[in-house]
């Protein structure tokens, strides 16, 4: 029985050959580049879903006490209001299929429940440049906070006088 080992040695070259080959420098440039494209997503990705965690964060919370503790079956809407004290609110219907507002102050466990048929319609406190309305409240008292680009307003809930 003879052993071929030509064939061997042509195996082995083979390998060895692939090993001395060299990249082209337009491939080592298209890997570099890719990979930076790639760091600079990732960091990305990392900055803005570390930033944007509270938020979500506090809007979980906010939809689960206003379920747990009142009326609210279906949430619409949650916004913070930051006036004299921080407030979050959860705008929704309830069981019967009215339309409620439920305020949850950040350092106090007493929820201020409105139906909002009973107050203005933020639609008409609405200006040209209005960026968010948001139930909250000022010195214990339901408020509209009108926010905008530069600054914010702040407007009784039943009249729609403007507060501040």
């Amino acid at each position: 029985m003879k052993i071929n080992f030509t064939k061997w040695k042509d195996k082995k070259r083979g390998k060895s050959e692939m090993r001395k080959r060299k990249m082209s420098v337009v491939s080592q440039v298209t890997i570099g580049i890719l990979s930076v494209v790639l760091a600079i997503y990732l960091g990305v990705i990392c900055y803005f879903g570390g930033a944007i965690h509270p938020f979500t964060s506090s809007r979980s919370q906010a939809i689960e006490i206003a379920k747990s503790h009142t009326d609210l079956k279906t949430p619409e809407a949650f916004g913070t209001a930051t006036t004299n004290e921080t407030t979050y609110s959860v705008i929704g219907l309830d069981k019967t299929g009215k339309e409620i507002g439920v305020i949850i102050p950040k350092n106090s466990s007493k929820l201020t429940v409105v139906e909002l048929s009973k107050g203005i319609s933020p639609e008409k406190l609405k200006e040209k440049d209005t960026t968010s309305i948001v139930l909250g409240l000022y010195h214990n008292q339901t408020i509209w906070e009108v926010n905008n680009a530069s600054d914010f307003k702040i407007y009784d809930f039943k009249t729609g006088q403007q507060l501040m």
